[in-house]
């Protein structure tokens, strides 16, 4: 009897375009199966306010539809334009909220995670990113658009992290 896959939805906030992820991966499994991916995108002209509800109706929704286990997003990394991190950040909270009022657990995973758990180098470039992506999913496709291939990344970290949380957990409580 095989164990039932966990589902993991990844984020890539941001609030012109936020990319999106579900995947399902089994414990003990190399590669994960990529669901479904896209992006949400919100019309400019639309208030800050209009567009955060927007991205966070399209992800209650997503996670009606798809039903994660777990919620994986990307934080915020230190940026010199202070306006588009602040738009990233509160983007970053729409998704947290979605999580939490749907009851999942979430992780908040670091640029430098994500590369490190997709290439092993922690300043790897997106193109390596990318390349080493295709080889961890089970189609071995992975999305063409930017920021939903960037939540494939960070869905798949999700899974690397829950793992060593449980190996972790498990050598603590021997």
């Amino acid at each position: 009897m095989t164990d039932s896959p966990i589902r993991m939805i990844g984020i890539d906030p941001g609030l012109a375009t936020t990319g999106y992820a579900l995947l399902d991966k089994r414990s003990g499994e190399s590669s994960a199966a990529l669901i479904t991916s896209g992006i949400i995108r919100t019309n400019t002209k639309w208030t800050k306010s209009a567009r955060l509800g927007a991205i966070y109706t399209e992800l209650i929704d997503l996670i009606k539809q798809y039903k994660p286990d777990e919620l994986a997003v990307e934080t915020q990394f230190i940026a010199k334009n202070v306006k588009a991190a602040m738009s990233v950040s509160e983007v970053r909270a729409a998704a947290l909220i979605a999580a939490s009022n749907s009851k999942i657990p979430v992780w908040e995973i670091t640029p430098r995670e994500v590369k490190e758990a997709i290439t092993g180098w922690g300043n790897a470039p997106k193109q390596q990113v990318q390349l080493m992506l295709a080889a961890q999913i089970n189609s071995g496709e992975i999305p063409s658009s930017l920021d939903a291939s960037d939540a494939v990344a960070i869905g798949l970290t999700g899974y690397t992290l829950r793992r060593y949380e449980t190996v972790f957990n498990q050598e603590t409580n021997r």
